[in-house]
């Protein structure tokens, strides 16, 4: 029987250690190409609203002065 508790702790210690291993971000899977240049669209479009915003700010403000 000790040679079943030996195997049982064996398995266990096995178990243990690929548990704990770290995984990277290597491993996850590729975001598609299409979905990165939405993503880049989304943001230059918001960029480019909040200059607008910006200016016209600007332009108010210049002409209460």
């Amino acid at each position: 029987m000790a040679w079943l508790a030996a195997l049982i702790k064996a398995i266990l210690e096995w178990a243990t250690v690929e548990i704990k291993k770290d995984t990277k971000a290597s491993d996850a899977d590729d975001v598609p190409k299409d979905l990165k240049n939405r993503w880049k669209q989304r943001i230059e479009k918001q960029l480019n609203e909040a200059e607008k915003q910006k200016n016209e700010n600007n332009n108010k403000n210049s002409g209460d002065s």
